[in-house]
């Protein structure tokens, strides 16, 4: 590659490039210049009405892709057609005319494209979108871009005044409102195919409202909101995505939603105002630096159906002492840098016959109770004996990298994924071990638990 200055003149024809990547630098160049990265493939950059273009040629056809706006005008409209091919994409790149734009209007010719939306989310001092009433692809709402079917919200301006914003039921996919500081409030759209939140990162939003379709909150969803403090859960949420609340500082309290199963890595990084989390039974994984950083938190309980927890999660916080399941077994991953890390996953010894092996806990596939009705003396003490299957894994690769899947173990497991309790005391008692106890003639029902997965299963005792 490179490195091109270009002077912005009317008189000049620019040198553009098919693909470029433009450093941060640009944005503090001196007024009528620019520096990018050029490849090969060089195309002429025409300047007309205030834009610099270039022809793509495509399947379709040939079209104009708007490069730069020259203009000095705060409401801009963008024409159909330059050099007589249509406008079919607008593709800034970084300059400070473009911080002139507040309003943009688009034409009947501009398609329904990603560079288009991220070129209307990059001006800065842009308050509204509008587009014209017979595009075929495009529309908006509110000064909001959105797809001709409103399924899409493409864009939402960066200097959008309002402080709350709802968005419609007809939108499966948002871009959310990413970077706009007057946004106070957000509520999802409740589309039952809208199942990952858009984005909302880098905002001043306070509250969120979230509806019961969505499953996933996305990757950096709200990634410094510094100013986060009321969540409003639907209810349904499984992953708490990378990052999601990386940097929300304002959060305090935090109740996970009962459905979730996933913390991703750095899920609530660096959230230094947050005092208190509860996580739910069900929760089968937290991520690396999940909690790293958070600085308030003091204490966490972490549910026995977590099997992973993966590199400094709960480093660089409060807690002294966590909470956890005892089959979650520490393990200390030393860096050449004489980092010391630790990460921690879940591991059951099985027995089956006289051979106990140690596995992975996750690789539970079922369980049972073993006997399902048990008959005891008064006074007569049995040792429950459940089963659990678990996945034998991939034995020696053979050519090409496969593998044949091992044959599924069963056996036994240890205690300590298991609990144990009785519907009826005065009739039989259960040890934290499995061992039951009959006390007087009657009849009760044993619930085992699977602690790793909540799985539960029933033996029936009589008592003669």
């Amino acid at each position: 590659m490179k490195k091109v200055f270009l002077s912005l003149t009317a008189a000049l024809l620019l040198s553009c490039a098919a693909a470029y990547t433009v450093p941060a630098s640009s944005a503090a160049a001196p007024v009528g210049t620019f520096e990018y990265y050029m490849e090969t493939g060089e195309f002429k950059c025409q300047l007309e009405n205030g834009f610099y273009y270039d022809i793509s040629e495509e399947l379709a056809g040939k079209s104009a892709v708007i490069r730069y706006y020259s203009g000095t005008e705060s409401k801009v409209t963008v024409p159909e057609n330059l050099g007589g091919m249509p406008v079919t994409v607008i593709d800034f790149f970084s300059g400070p005319n473009l911080d002139v734009i507040t309003e943009i209007s688009l034409p009947k010719s501009i398609k329904a494209d990603d560079k288009t939306y991220s070129s209307m989310a990059a001006l800065k001092n842009l308050s509204a979108v509008t587009v014209v009433e017979d595009n075929p692809e495009l529309a908006s709402r509110g000064g909001v871009l959105f797809t001709k079917d409103f399924s899409i919200l493409a864009s939402y301006p960066l200097a959008k005044p309002d402080t709350a914003y709802t968005e419609p039921d007809t939108v499966k996919k948002s871009y959310g409102v990413s970077g706009n500081p007057f946004i106070k409030e957000v509520t999802f759209s409740s589309n039952s195919e809208y199942t990952e939140t858009g984005s909302c990162a880098h905002t001043n939003i306070e509250k969120v409202i979230i509806p019961s379709n969505v499953r996933k909150i996305s990757a950096g969803a709200f990634e410094y909101c510094t100013n986060l403090k009321e969540i409003h859960w639907g209810g349904r949420e499984t992953t708490i995505g990378i990052s999601a609340f990386d940097n929300c500082i304002s959060l305090q309290e935090v109740t996970l939603p009962k459905t979730v199963t996933l913390l991703e890595p750095f899920a609530f990084h660096g959230c230094t105002g947050l005092k208190n989390i509860k996580l739910p039974n069900g929760l089968a994984s937290i991520g690396a630096h999940a909690f790293y950083y958070c600085t308030s938190l003091k204490h966490i309980t972490v549910p026995d159906s977590v099997l992973k927890i993966g590199y400094s999660a709960f480093e660089k916080t409060g807690i002294n002492k966590i909470k956890k399941a005892p089959y979650l077994k520490k393990k200390a991953h030393k860096y050449v840098t004489g980092d010391v890390r630790y990460t921690y996953s879940a591991k059951v010894k099985l027995t089956k016959g006289k051979e106990t092996k140690q596995y992975s806990a996750e690789d539970i596939t079922g369980f049972n109770p073993g006997k399902k009705a048990i008959t005891i003396k008064k006074g007569e003490k049995v040792l429950l004996k459940p089963v659990v299957n678990i996945k034998k894994g991939y034995g020696n690769l053979k050519r090409y990298g496969r593998g044949k899947l091992g044959k599924k173990q069963s056996g036994t497991p240890e205690p300590i994924i298991l609990s144990y309790s009785s519907d009826n005391k005065k009739v039989v008692t259960v040890s934290k071990k499995g061992s039951i106890k009959g006390v007087k003639k009657g009849t009760a029902k044993i619930c085992i638990t699977l602690r790793t997965t909540g799985k539960k299963c029933y033996v029936k005792v009589i008592v003669k």
